[in-house]
């Protein structure tokens, strides 16, 4: 069985969006310093942190949802796959490092007792960058598992950018093109 370029593409995203979310979850650090230096004259400053708060927000959410399909299309296709090629009996790194990462993940959320908040925020942004080193290392060493016993290299995915021939209707669907006609004249 030669993998698909789906599973290929997945692995890429899941890896995109694992780089994305701890870029994301290191800038939150710089952004807590500046936060936390003190009263700022004006309100230029403070409008800007929160600009840049919500930006990083949504990175990091982006992050984690791309992250969340990614890595279940990336799983579901790696069973089939490494069932077919003889999958070890623990299982690859690819798993332990997904399992890793929701343990750290979830574990980054809560303090420790007795912690200033700086220093928690910076135990848990490390456990975030952990977390991320684990996911990509763990998917790139389950692609090369998978790559070096397939018969042939996946076939390289299609650019996501449409063709002219990807929006003419009578090609995919002649109904919509008589449709579209039909309003025309109308």
């Amino acid at each position: 069985m030669v993998p698909s370029a789906d599973w290929e593409l997945a692995g890429r995203r899941v890896i995109r969006f694992a780089v994305a979310y701890g870029a994301a979850a290191a800038a939150v650090i710089p952004l807590f310093v500046q936060a936390t230096r003190g009263p700022f004259p004006g309100v230029a400053i403070p409008a800007l942190l929160l600009i840049v708060n919500l930006a990083i927000s949504a990175v990091l959410l982006g992050g984690l949802l791309g992250l969340l399909i990614c890595v279940i299309v990336w799983v579901v296709q790696t069973v089939r796959l490494s069932r077919s090629y003889g999958s070890p009996a623990a299982g690859h790194l690819g798993y332990w490092g997904i399992g890793l990462f929701v343990v750290l993940f979830a574990t980054a959320y809560l303090r420790p007792a007795g912690v200033t908040a700086s220093a928690a925020l910076l135990v848990q942004s490390a456990e975030r960058l952990i977390a991320v080193v684990a996911l990509i290392a763990g998917v790139a060493h389950t692609r090369r598992w998978i790559g070096r016993r397939s018969p042939a290299p996946a076939a390289v995915h299609p650019s996501s950018r449409p063709a002219a021939g990807d929006w003419d209707a009578s090609v995919w669907d002649p109904e919509v093109q008589h449709e579209i006609s039909r309003r025309r004249r109308s």
